[in-house]
């Protein structure tokens, strides 16, 4: 698996409180996003926030994404979730909540009515 493309405003010379993510696929999945939030706090990329706030984030941005790409519907959304512009102790309150929402939803192990 190839790294993912991170580029630090730092190494930039730009906001030093600000690092942007590709969106990939990988980060459909919770686990990966999990990862990946660890990987970029012990990096020191993104601080302020726990490993769940970061990986909601990005999560909620690939599955945006991914979203608009398959159905074609929301292009401005679209265009807002790639790349994930990570910021120093998180999103704006409302967007947080809006992202642990959906991280938490998606989380729940719902049952089907055939009871698998």
């Amino acid at each position: 698996m190839s790294e993912p493309m991170c580029r630090s405003r730092q190494q930039e010379g730009a906001d030093l409180s600000k690092s942007t993510l590709d969106v990939r696929k990988d980060f459909l999945n919770r686990k990966k996003c999990l990862e990946e939030a660890r990987r970029l706090i012990i990096e020191g990329r993104v601080s302020g926030m726990s490993e769940e706030q970061l990986a909601s984030e990005i999560y909620f941005h690939a599955a945006a994404y991914y979203f608009c790409k398959k159905t074609g519907l929301l292009p401005r959304v679209k265009s807002h979730a790639h790349p994930i512009d990570l910021h120093d102790g998180g999103d704006m309150l409302r967007r947080r909540i809006v992202y642990s929402a959906l991280w938490r939803f998606t989380g729940l192990n719902i049952r089907r009515k055939n009871g698998k």
